[in-house]
């Protein structure tokens, strides 16, 4: 008869392997965004990272069990077009994923400057690959989500490289993975968020309460191998 520790480590297995598979990818589509900027004649301009359109289509079509959006900002000043440009698709349940608009005007009453969101600051700080989350996407389509960021680095800056999970995916890929009913397990992230559970009371996108932090008992890190710090997400059983 299988442990919980058992079903618990399969369930690192299957989430980190499966997140990790989406990182593969994203890092070499931002390692063709840093080729291209070292490769362009000058500073680069939006017409150089043109390929981008169906390479990042190409990746959400790849992912779709897990992702929902792909896209890339551009670091601050680094395209001479504009001082800031975000571009974001969106999968569609038929044919290619859809462009998504963001209003980028800074005297616009709905300016969204993706330089201060942390999906953006905290890739850029680390200097290396980051699930940031879960947090509610207020900029885009108002459910909580993950963003998996792979910072670009060029001579004008480092661009971001995200994609986006919804947490109902997540769910279906640790519920799958853990197949137990009890005890509760929690798969929670760094700000204390629950991505996933097996439990009705505890609801994905919360913070977790405390009375059950304390009643934690195994713990395991979900994380790739040799690559702990781009995934800070924990699996915990809990005692009844």
């Amino acid at each position: 008869m299988e442990t919980v520790s058992e079903a618990l480590q399969r369930t690192v297995d299957t989430v980190s392997s499966s997140i990790s598979a989406v990182f593969a990818d994203l890092e070499e589509v931002a390692g063709a965004v840093t080729a291209a900027a070292q490769a362009a004649s000058g500073v680069p301009r939006r017409s150089d990272y043109l390929f981008l359109r169906q390479d990042l289509a190409n990746f959400i079509k790849l992912h779709s069990d897990l992702i929902i959006g792909a896209g890339i900002a551009y670091a601050p000043g680094s395209l001479p077009e504009a001082p800031h440009w975000l571009e974001w698709w969106r999968a569609q349940p038929k044919g290619e994923p859809r462009f998504v608009t963001h209003d980028l005007n800074p005297d616009s009453l709905n300016y969204y400057d993706y330089t201060g969101r942390e999906w953006f600051t905290l890739p850029s700080a680390a200097g290396h690959p980051l699930a940031v989350g879960p947090y509610v996407d207020f900029g885009g389509i108002n459910v909580s989500i993950i963003t998996l960021c792979v910072p670009a680095a060029t001579p004008q800056g480092t661009h971001i490289l995200g994609c986006d999970l919804t947490l109902a995916n997540l769910e279906g890929v640790f519920l799958r993975a853990l197949q137990l009913r009890d005890p509760a397990v929690v798969l929670l992230g760094p700000n204390g968020r629950v991505i996933a559970s097996n439990n009705a009371r505890i609801a994905t996108g919360t913070l977790l309460l405390e009375e059950d932090l304390k009643r934690a008992d195994l713990s395991l890190d979900v994380s790739p191998a040799g690559s702990p710090a781009r995934l800070p997400w924990k699996l915990i059983s809990l005692k009844k």
